[in-house]
């Protein structure tokens, strides 16, 4: 069990050297992980605990898996949402979401409880303003739920599924809303911020104790914050600097994967960016949601 203010380094899970690592999900049903490597196009699933990996290149920007059954993800990528086949290979496009793509592509999203999707677009550039949230449910229609952002990124809910917290990266903000059954949010609130010594916060999971384990890039890691206070109460050391995202998983969701990048890092003095490493903090997850388009 960690204490409250302390620091541990975590320890290496998978050499991958992804460029951009990202969007790790466990896929309790089948007792597997599933991450991707966005600049690469890359998605990657990994027999639990340390088992086979296998991989497939859907391409185009390929931003997030979500485990629909075992044989389907459903992607997000430059070009809208998906459904790949893991038996075969191929891609099914499910909605292009009613955008223009040129210069947009998705990036971090999640399945709520009800298995909608929701998911963020970012331009390449991650201009100001750029970028939206999105819910996508049964019909495939994608609507707006949060508007004018730089870089959509972590999504991740409660403990009982009440408030939905929310990152745009380059407002070093998390936000909290509180979330009806059926998707309406409302009282929007910040309540963590990110100071820049720390890094921009990235992906993040939420444990059954409600806290936030948020990923820092440029941070060296992925701190554990109070939503209630805004404070940092811990914090894993990753020997890399640019830290993308983590999600909890395997045995009573008591594992803590981190993904990372090598893009924009000196390999020389990091070798190991762009791997993924993995930790027993001492505290069980939140499950997450099933995608059901």
């Amino acid at each position: 069990m960690m204490k409250m203010h302390e620091r541990i380094v975590a320890p290496l899970w998978l050499e991958a050297g992804n460029m951009l690592g990202e969007s790790p999900r466990w896929d309790g049903a089948h007792h597997r992980w599933i991450w991707v490597d966005i600049a690469a196009g890359k998605v990657f699933v990994r027999e639990a605990p340390a088992g086979e990996i296998y991989e497939w290149t859907p391409g185009r920007h390929v931003s997030l898996a979500l485990p629909e059954d075992r044989d389907h993800l459903i992607i997000a990528h430059h070009g809208g949402i998906s459904r790949l086949s893991l038996l075969h290979g191929t891609t099914t496009l499910l909605t292009d979401m009613g955008l223009r793509w040129n210069d947009l592509r998705c990036n971090d999203g999640a399945a709520d409880a009800q298995g909608r999707l929701w998911i963020g677009t970012t331009t390449f550039d991650h201009r100001a303003g750029g970028g939206d949230l999105y819910l996508i449910g049964k019909g495939r229609g994608a609507e707006v739920r949060y508007p004018a952002v730089a870089c959509s990124n972590g999504i991740t809910w409660s403990p009982g599924g009440k408030t939905m917290y929310y990152t745009d990266s380059l407002a070093r903000t998390i936000v909290a809303f509180d979330i009806e059954e059926n998707g309406t949010i409302a009282n929007e609130r910040i309540v963590i911020t990110i100071p820049p010594a720390s890094g921009l916060p990235d992906g993040m999971a939420c444990d059954a104790e409600g806290m936030l384990w948020i990923a820092l890039w440029g941070g060296f890691g992925v701190g554990r914050y109070d939503p209630a206070t805004g404070e940092q109460i811990n914090f894993i050391e990753i020997p890399v600097p640019n830290v993308t995202a983590c999600c909890f998983g395997g045995p009573r969701l008591g594992t803590l994967l981190i993904t990372t990048a090598a893009k924009e890092t000196d390999l020389a003095q990091y070798p190991l960016s762009g791997s993924l490493f993995a930790v027993q903090p001492g505290v069980s997850g939140v499950p997450s949601g099933y995608i059901d388009l």
